[in-house]
């Protein structure tokens, strides 16, 4: 199937060079472009914590009870603090 796309000047030159220089056609870098995005994971929801997110979130009632310091050493005595004591 054909498709005509418009590129602006700068950016074609770009696509031409970068064609060239891997000894391709600039349709083959095209579809690689199209390819890759298509394979790329859907975006997440933006609304939803990321991971590591919610990991500092959990942090948070520790920090709150650093008397205003909030580096990390602060922080790892608060959380010792509140953990029960190994036997």
């Amino acid at each position: 199937m054909k498709a005509t796309i418009d590129f602006e000047e700068t950016l074609y030159r770009r696509l031409k060079i970068e064609a060239a220089r891997r000894g391709g056609t600039i349709r083959e870098l095209v579809q690689e472009g199209v390819r890759y995005v298509l394979d790329l994971p859907p975006p997440s929801d933006p609304d939803k914590p990321k991971p590591d997110r919610a990991w500092f979130a959990s942090l948070r009632k520790y920090a709150a009870n650093a008397d205003g310091n909030h580096d990390l050493p602060a922080i790892r005595r608060t959380i010792a603090k509140k953990r029960p004591r190994r036997a």
